[in-house]
């Protein structure tokens, strides 16, 4: 054979991921000689010998696990007659925005192992990781990603530690995270007095066990921890949280989770991948289920992902809440703020290992076996989406106002944040700023354009001021849902494109959220939505949901003294609100699909308000998911105004109220009825564009009962479906639609 030498550039998840002990085990199985090292273009290797095209081959088909080769560049060069291959050190040169950065990984099996063994320097260590496993994205400050330039600097290596770290055939080599109990980051357990305690994993074990609720430092941020089966001690966090009835997430093994929940192998199989997600899984009947998610049917579980969380729960004799230390809606709590946290907790867990970059947890569920995504933060970001738009432009979509992201469009490829907030506050806005300068540091990526929504209200719109220089292109709510859909599947041809959502500014300047869509990323041209009705109150309608249904009995015009009925619990506010309603007083209209579930919620008797976003609609899926009925369907009806079709939901509101079903019967019969309407729909945006690709988008579309209902329905009429998979149907995936819309707009010269 021809002995030959090559220059190979990888591109992709290669840092942080075993890439270059990998790469240097398989040139010496090929027999080859020559280089690798970390730029900040990517992987840099220089290959000679006669095997070189099968280690490229194999390269290619068998990385390190959590390793992604996006690209590789190759490039022959001489040969030098070497006689050695070495791993280099890292070299930072002048090729910027090349290298990606891994997530954080939750604990592997190999260390799993050694820290049960007594034997192992590392036994019970909490912090023990290696290249397969670990904080990656969270303690990165900046790149290369080289242990200098992580939050773990601060600790110098032992002789072990060191001496596995400098070995290429170890499984720690340049882990930068590798530490021991002699050099790495420690444990401290705090009470509210300032005091230390010397055992501090058993002082927090013997706490949690007791009732107490214990603030947990963990990979991307604080956890408020306590007992699933302590009633007094989950009024507390809900209370200190100002959390209403929200489900809170679990921890547990996966033996505990089995007892609570039915697990099949798709889901077993997800919940143990490294990204350990927040899995919503269908509950069994249990104490558990009323103290978590009274009145749900499902329950949020993951397992233990960091060798501390390994070690509390085996010591546990029930699952954990581990919801996130802050207030609602607002970012985790990532730095050491004690009084911030005592204000949430009664002790504190902590460490010494500092959080670069906070992370909540991730949130799936399983939807026809495969993922579906409900948060997408930790284990999956800043992990990148590529795209078939090749922009010179760098874009920033800055996102929506509630659940917000922000994405990076560039080269082809997206980068989406962590899941930020809601951008109601100037410390959430705050924080949404600091994680775009962070990705630019380590991205070496700068924005010239920055897409935003149209509403002209959106707060965050004040980061546009940040980039005085950047051309700002405004994007419409729902076809940015549509643009983040279509990016999801890698589709790019023309859709039937279904939106339903809570609240969009529409560009009539109306609240819009039921709207059909039809076209491209050139346009999306909007030839039907829900009927308009009036929403009173404002943002109050969305936590009083009363009062958008008092709207809708009103638009009515049933008989005066049902409304007086319906009236009375809410006194004179009920009255008042009426009065306003019928001189269209105080108040927008809207083609809202959320906000009819809402309304619907209040109808059926199952409340008036909602103490965190979604509940109502929520319990409204779960009455309907306990039903016994066959499919039926309420009345609604289809008429053009203006070239538009206008679905009308009225009837569908009659038929409910004068229903004598059970509250079960009527919830699944109002689901099965949108389902039906929205298939209709397509059918109408179908023979009038001759497109048979429908995609559903929207925060709606996180109700799976109301998903997996039209999702039948549309495949019996033959239509091609897309749905969302890796990126949240809800206001969390706004960005990366607003980011390929405007690259889009810009390619037009609009």
């Amino acid at each position: 054979m021809t002995k030959s030498r090559y220059s190979l550039l990888f591109k992709g998840i290669v840092q942080g991921v075993g890439f270059r002990p990998f790469i240097y085990r398989e040139a010496i199985r090929f027999q080859l000689y020559g280089f690798v090292k970390n730029t900040s273009a990517g992987v840099v290797v220089e290959i000679e010998g006669e095997n070189c095209d099968n280690f490229i081959s194999y390269v290619k088909e068998n990385p390190p696990p959590i390793a992604v080769i996006e690209e590789i560049s190759k490039t022959e060069l001489k040969c030098n007659n070497c006689t050695s291959f070495q791993i280099l050190k890292s070299d930072k040169n002048d090729a910027p925005g090349d290298i990606l950065i891994p997530p954080d990984i939750a604990l592997c099996k190999n260390c799993e192992k050694e820290l049960f063994e007594s034997d192992d320097i590392r036994y019970l260590y909490p912090f023990i990781n290696c290249t397969d496993c670990g904080p990656r994205y969270t303690i990165i400050e900046n790149i290369p990603y080289d242990r200098p330039f992580t939050t773990m600097k601060s600790f110098e290596l032992c002789n072990y530690c060191n001496q596995e770290y400098i070995d290429p055939l170890n499984r720690r080599y340049h882990a930068q995270p590798v530490a021991c109990k002699t050099c790495g980051p420690e444990l401290e357990f705090l009470d509210s007095d300032g005091k230390t305690h010397d055992d501090p994993l058993n002082s927090a074990i013997d706490k949690l066990r007791n009732g107490h609720v214990v603030a947990i430092k963990g990979l991307g941020g604080y956890h408020l921890a306590c007992s699933a089966l302590d009633s007094g001690a989950l009024d507390k966090i809900r209370s200190n949280k100002n959390r209403g009835n929200k489900p809170f997430a679990l921890m547990g093994t996966l033996d505990m989770i089995k007892k609570y929940c039915y697990v099949d192998e798709y889901e077993e199989n997800l919940l143990l991948e490294p990204s350990a997600p927040i899995l919503l899984l269908r509950k069994k009947s249990s104490k558990l289920q009323n103290l978590i998610a009274k009145g749900h049917n499902r329950i949020g579980f993951m397992v233990p992902y960091t060798p501390l969380h390994v070690l509390l729960i085996r010591e546990m004799d029930s699952p954990l809440v581990m919801t996130s230390a802050n207030t609602s809606d607002e970012p985790i709590i990532y730095e050491d703020d004690y009084d911030k946290l005592f204000n949430l907790s009664d002790f504190i867990l902590t460490n010494n290992r500092d959080i670069h970059m906070f992370t909540d947890d991730s949130v799936a569920a399983v939807f026809k076996n495969n993922l579906y995504m409900f948060r997408r933060s930790r284990g999956y970001v800043p992990f990148p989406i590529k795209v078939p738009i090749k922009n010179e432009n760098t874009i920033l979509g800055i996102g929506a106002f509630m659940k917000t992201t922000f994405s990076f469009l560039y080269r082809g490829r997206a980068l989406m944040s962590q899941y930020i907030g809601t951008t109601n506050s100037v410390k959430t806005i705050t924080t949404e700023m600091d994680v775009i300068r962070h990705f630019q540091k380590i991205f070496s990526i700068t924005p010239d354009t920055i897409a935003v929504d149209t509403h002209p209200g959106y707060p965050n719109r004040i980061i546009t001021s940040e980039y005085p220089d950047a051309n700002v292109i405004e994007v419409q709510h729902h076809k940015a849902h549509l643009a983040s859909l279509m990016a999801d599947n890698n589709f790019y041809g023309k859709i039937i494109g279904i939106t339903m959502d809570g609240t969009g500014y529409g560009d009539d300047g109306k609240i819009w959220g039921g709207e059909f869509f039809a076209g491209d990323l050139d346009e999306f041209k909007r030839y039907a939505h829900l009927k308009y009705s009036f929403l009173p109150a404002g943002d109050k309608s969305v936590k009083e949901p009363w009062r958008y249904a008092l709207s809708l009995l009103n638009e009515l015009e049933i008989e005066e003294s049902y409304i007086m009925n319906f009236l009375e619990r809410f006194g004179n506010t009920g009255k008042m609100q009426l009065k306003a309603i019928k001189h269209s007083v105080g108040g927008i209209e809207t083609s809202s699909c959320g906000r009819f579930f809402d309304a619907i919620s209040v109808l059926t008797g199952i409340g008036d308000k909602n103490t965190y976003d979604g509940e109502l609609p929520s319990l409204l899926q779960s009455y309907a998911e306990r039903s016994n009925s066959n499919n039926f369907c309420y009345r609604y009806n289809i008429y053009e105004e203006k070239n538009m079709q206008i679905l009308n939901l009225l009837p569908t509101v009659y038929d409910i109220i004068n229903d004598s079903q059970s509250i079960e019967n009527k919830a699944f019969g109002f689901h099965f009825t949108i389902a039906a309407a929205i298939t209709e729909m397509a059918e109408i945006g179908r023979n009038k564009f001759n497109i048979n690709t429908v995609g559903l988008s929207g925060g709606v579309f996180q109700n799976l009962l109301l998903l997996d209902l039209t999702v039948k329905l549309l495949e019996e009429k033959g239509f091609e479906i897309l749905i969302h998979k890796r990126i949240p149907a809800n206001d969390s995936g706004i960005s990366l639609g607003q980011a390929i819309l405007a690259a889009q707009a810009i390619k037009k010269g609009d």
